[in-house]
């Protein structure tokens, strides 16, 4: 008995899926430059054609595989609002969980596609559109925590957001050019004092 379609082949989004995970991990292992096509296909379980039946070429997957990688960090922290955790650790642990150097994996990827978008135009629009998604998250979490007082009324949320954004991805292109960091258990502290500073405002 013949196997029905939905049992012979992948949906096209789960085969996009599965292109995009194996080029985040390609990309995070290979770098963008040596990441090859035939490598991402055949990690992915799947043919050439498949990448280039969805993606135009390499670097508008990079651009995917970023933003499925910053989508999959808002689950993150997602999860951390549902599990108890307050909103303004939550936005700590964005900037802490890129000093940890089990996450540097990461940082390449994110090096590589701000690199792109610069050559490329639609790789540009997604890359902007996938961090504008992030930053509106960000914002939502810096108003969340002024509601609860963990942030002080004065501090606009939308400069709280773009704080978080641009020290996190910062730390992502130092990383990937392996400039040494600061130790991850002193960054985490200093950050924690920083925050602290946020939540009781200027001393008279």
């Amino acid at each position: 008995m013949a196997e029905p379609d939905s049992l012979a082949r992948p949906s096209s989004t789960v085969v996009r899926e599965r292109l995009i995970v194996a080029a985040v991990q390609e990309f995070g292992e290979q770098g963008y430059d040596r990441a090859r096509v035939q490598d991402i296909a055949r990690r992915a379980g799947l043919s050439t054609g498949a990448i280039y039946g969805n993606f135009r070429n390499k670097a508008e997957l990079l651009a995917e595989a970023v933003d499925y990688g910053l989508a999959a960090a808002g689950r993150r922290l997602g999860r951390a609002l549902n599990q108890g955790a307050a909103p303004a650790d939550v936005l700590q642990l964005v900037i802490t969980y890129h000093s940890d150097p089990h996450q540097r994996s990461w940082a390449p990827l994110v090096s590589e596609a701000l690199a792109a978008a610069r050559r490329d135009g639609e790789v540009a629009r997604k890359v902007h559109a996938a961090l504008h998604r992030a930053e509106k998250s960000l914002t939502e979490l810096a108003e969340l925590a002024r509601q609860d007082g963990s942030l002080t009324a004065d501090i606009d949320p939308a400069f709280c957001a773009r704080l978080v954004l641009s020290v996190s991805l910062g730390m992502d292109v130092l990383t990937s050019l392996d400039v040494k960091g600061p130790d991850h258990g002193a960054w985490t502290a200093s950050i924690h004092r920083l925050f602290a500073g946020l939540a009781t405002g200027p001393a008279d």
